[in-house]
């Protein structure tokens, strides 16, 4: 039986004596056994790796999410403490791989950090630490060991009528996890291209398609 191999992203951590370059493994498992596919770890060697080649051995692309946040000097901010830890070996693989899976219509499915670096390699930009601004919603993961408890089901979400995304579940109200301190203060690509099918009551959108284009480019803000 033929199985789709989609590119994943990886973090580059240091531990043990080695560098590694890894992903998750939830979104590993869930590549396997939710969406019938077979993972394959793109290592963040930046422009060391060939993107072409990359994208003419896949059928698709999956950013990861991550404890680390993309630099802000690649959206025109001020790096901080507060907003880090930040992994510029990913940002300088990732980014690239984005403009050029798009460029190719390769389908591209970006969540959580895989958001960040999706809007910001289009042009966008980012808030950060939303969680410290007047009236908006905490969601930060809950101070816990148990993964379960962290990233449990939470919050509600409205779908709009007729986006993509009521396309899967219809519109409504469905209820996700939420776990993020980020937040889009400039969408890439205006309006047109680009527009959220689904709202949060924070009013910050956890969910992005963009459109036109040649390939299936998705975006989930929400990550577990």
């Amino acid at each position: 039986m033929f199985k789709p191999l989609v590119a994943v992203s990886t973090d580059v951590r240091a531990f043990d004596n080695y560098v590694w370059h890894a992903a998750p493994r939830q979104y590993l498992e869930a590549a396997i056994d939710g969406a019938g596919i077979t993972p394959v770890l793109v290592p963040s060697f930046g422009d060391r790796l060939d993107f072409d080649a990359i994208l003419s051995g896949v059928d698709g692309i999956m950013l990861t999410g991550s404890k680390s946040n993309v630099h802000p000097a690649l959206y025109g901010g001020d790096a901080s403490e507060a907003n880090g830890p930040y992994d510029e070996a990913r940002d300088s693989t990732t980014l690239p791989l984005i403009r050029k899976a798009i460029e190719r219509g390769v389908p591209l499915l970006a969540i959580c950090r895989g958001i960040q670096e999706l809007n910001v390699a289009l042009g966008g930009t980012l808030l950060t630490e939303i969680q410290d601004l007047p009236g908006r919603i905490d969601h930060r993961a809950p101070v816990s060991d148990d993964q379960d408890e962290r990233f449990a089901i939470r919050q509600p979400v409205r779908i709009r009528p007729g986006s993509c995304l009521a396309g899967v579940f219809e519109a409504g109200e469905v209820m996700v996890n939420s776990v993020h301190r980020q937040a889009w203060i400039g969408w890439a690509g205006a309006s047109k291209s680009r527009r959220s099918p689904r709202t949060a009551p924070s009013k910050r959108f956890p969910w992005s398609a963009r459109r036109p284009s040649p390939s299936a480019c998705n975006g989930i803000r929400n990550t577990g």
